[in-house]
């Protein structure tokens, strides 16, 4: 090998070293981006599991409210219907003269 070869191959593998280095560099910059993209749905995954925990409780919150006035009209109908009992007992009690 002369002095001429021996210039070409240490060019040539200076050349691969600076290309090699860019790819590394390249892949670096990709992985930095995944690792990030991880960490962001990650992140929504807790995300989505806080809110799936918020819209059962606003279910729960609705179907209460939904019910509440069928529970006040039972409650009416009840008063309504014992009032409605005490007037008779008490009809029938002064139609025996108590």
């Amino acid at each position: 090998m002369d002095v001429e070869e021996i210039v070409r191959e240490h060019q040539r593998i200076f050349d691969l070293a600076k290309s090699n280095k860019k790819r590394i560099d390249t892949l670096e910059e990709e992985q930095k981006e995944l690792r990030e993209l991880t960490k962001a749905v990650t992140e929504m995954a807790v995300e989505q599991k806080n809110m799936r925990g918020d819209l059962a409780e606003m279910k729960n919150d609705v179907k209460q409210i939904k019910e509440k006035p069928a529970r006040r009209w039972d409650a009416m109908a009840e008063k309504v219907l014992n009032l409605i009992t005490a007037a008779v007992v008490a009809w029938m009690l002064g139609q025996i003269g108590l």
